[in-house]
């Protein structure tokens, strides 16, 4: 629709009566597929810039009054042309390219075609310089460019449908006018053509050029949908209308609601698409947690291998692999061995797994029912994305999105304990030196299990004078201890100190430090309760 041979003739029209008699005082790119073109006049005191896009599917050529041009990241392009000034504006060859007539015999030519849009510098019909593929056009002739074409009188097409008719013989017209044409005569196109519909048809259009030949300049809106049109269309009756006074404003217009719609599209799927994985990744997560769950559910059965074993030491040797016997319904079951352990070994193993997976029920049920709590939240977020419309709005969760991935802090985990306390907890090496090195303060609390590894773990404080309770600090080190390779211990000794007391000395590798001035305690692992960080 942009490219449209009638928008291009009315846009040659608009710009031979408001820049003839500019000069161009420079042309310049500093977007992708976008040349810019400054004008001045110095009889009317006035500037001006041409904005020309070759975008695919998005090629215009529009006058604006305002502009910045970028201090850097900009390329100057097509010299020659600077400081010419603008004889005329006009349409190439009665084609779908826009001629600039220069001074000192100098052209520019803008082509829209959808395939190949450019723009070039000529001289003598020679091409000097273009916008894109400079090496392949110099020298050539731009007629070898843009072949002179005529086009024929519309022929009789027996046995084709009236659409196939219209592209075949009306292509420059393109789809809109197309569909006004159908729907005047109350047509799908479908139908095959015919005596009568070759003489209406060429009717509607003679009728058709006559409207456009004193254009009116309108944009339809419907449901968020922009359509401009140089005429009056009765199939879009029912859409919002607004007229301009110029075909430049009505596209300039139509550009920037378009723009703006795509944009909220863009920011709507780009924020689905990244709640939609997050909630896939914390459902697959609880998915995991669940079959633990079951598992460690299962302990019971622990037990009573444990209490089988000691009932039946008589019957059972060190050295033996299993041990089998009958269940009250009449089945056989067997209870598996280790070789090297006695009877009382075995079953004292058996009573020590049963513990630990009792302890774990609780945890797993708390951590579950945390994911649980952010699958609501993340899938609440994502409906809420999907109704907003609001254009603001949808640009301040754009912002707050790409403040929060170019935030270094979260790449921590990070723990409520309450109003006032704060922890966070490194997740690999490189995030631990970042935590310990650059987030954290010198008087806040450094925590880190002794004797096996794990992760930095730091209780924020927000003012150094406060006493810190100790429930706060026993919770830091339970949060700490469950990030560590002791997580399945029921009490783990953790040392913790002043930030400032952490030293990273020469030649350590990354998540290395040794601490000065420690305390040590002994916590069970464990994460707050309503923990929502993992």
């Amino acid at each position: 629709m942009l490219n449209n041979y009638f928008t291009i003739r009315e846009t040659a029209k608009f710009l031979n009566q408001n820049i003839t008699g500019y000069v161009i005082d420079e042309i310049f790119a500093q977007e992708k597929n976008k040349l810019f073109i400054s004008l001045i006049n110095d009889a009317k005191k006035d500037a001006k810039m041409l904005e020309y896009s070759i975008e695919k599917d998005n090629i215009y050529l529009i006058l604006k009054d305002n502009f910045s041009k970028a201090k850097k990241n900009y390329a100057d392009l097509l010299e020659h042309a600077n400081g010419k000034e603008i004889i005329s504006v006009s349409l190439y060859n009665d084609d779908r390219a826009i001629n600039f007539k220069l001074q000192d015999e100098f052209e520019m030519v803008f082509t829209f075609f959808s395939n190949k849009a450019n723009c070039f510098l000529i001289m003598n019909s020679i091409i000097i310089n273009s916008f894109k593929d400079k090496d392949e056009y110099s020298g050539k002739s731009i007629t070898d460019v843009i072949p002179i074409k005529v086009r024929p009188e519309a022929g009789k097409n027996p046995d084709v449908s009236i659409e196939r008719y219209l592209k075949q013989n009306f292509r420059i017209y393109g789809e809109l006018i197309f569909k006004e044409i159908l729907f005047e005569m109350k047509l799908t196109g479908k139908e095959t053509m015919t005596e009568a519909y070759y003489d209406e048809i060429n009717k509607a259009f003679s009728k058709m050029d006559e409207q456009l030949k004193n254009p009116e300049y309108i944009l339809y809106n419907k449901d968020k949908g922009f359509i401009f049109s140089l005429i009056k269309l009765g199939q879009l009756k029912d859409f919002e209308t607004k007229e301009f006074d110029n075909i430049n404003s009505l596209v300039s217009e139509y550009l920037q609601k378009r723009t703006r719609e795509e944009k909220i599209v863009s920011i709507k799927q780009n924020k689905s698409d990244e709640l939609k994985k997050k909630i896939s990744i914390v459902n697959k997560k609880v998915q995991s947690l669940m079959v633990q769950l079951a598992y460690s559910e299962d302990s019971e059965n622990l037990k009573v291998h444990g209490n089988t074993i000691l009932q039946n030491m008589h019957a059972i040797n060190k050295g033996d692999k299993s041990f089998s016997y009958e269940l009250p319904d009449g089945n056989q079951t067997e209870i598996k061995l280790k070789e090297n352990l006695s009877p009382s070994e075995n079953a004292q193993n058996y009573f020590e797994k049963y513990k630990k997976q009792k302890a774990s029920v609780g945890i797993l049920k708390l951590k579950i029912s945390s994911m649980e709590k952010e699958t609501r939240t993340l899938n609440e977020e994502l409906e809420k994305i999907n109704n907003m419309e609001d254009y603001k709005t949808l640009i301040k969760e754009e912002k707050k999105t790409s403040e929060t991935k170019n935030d270094e802090t979260s790449r921590f985990r990070k723990f409520k304990l309450n109003d006032k306390y704060e922890v966070w907890v490194g997740k690999d090496s490189a995030s631990n030196d970042l935590l310990t090195r650059r987030h954290s303060a010198q008087n806040d609390l450094w925590f880190h299990v002794r004797g096996a590894s794990g992760s930095h773990t730091v209780l924020k404080l927000n003012n150094k004078k406060d006493e810190v309770p100790k429930e706060a600090i026993y919770g830091a080190a339970s949060i700490a201890a469950y990030y560590s390779k002791a997580r399945k211990s029921s009490s783990v000794p953790v040392a913790y100190c002043e930030r400032k007391f952490v030293k990273k000395k020469k030649g350590f590798k990354e998540g290395s430090v040794v601490m000065e001035r420690e305390k040590v305690i002994f916590v069970k692992p464990g994460l707050p309760a309503n923990s929502e960080s993992e």
